[in-house]
């Protein structure tokens, strides 16, 4: 049987991004930006009031 590489991620190398929303405003945020690292399941949630590229920029 031949020997498969195996590859390893490390902690803040795979990220999971995206938009939640939009939800009743609140001080005039409207959206959730949301990142989670796949390998330590941390999370950031930031808020935004518009969901477009220049929030993540």
């Amino acid at each position: 049987m031949p020997q498969q590489p195996m590859f390893f991620c490390e902690v803040f190398d795979v990220w999971g991004i995206d938009f939640m929303g939009p939800f009743p405003a609140s001080l005039g945020y409207l959206y959730i930006l949301l990142a989670v690292d796949y390998v330590s399941k941390w999370v950031e949630a930031i808020p935004t009031r518009t969901n477009d590229s220049r929030v993540v920029a």
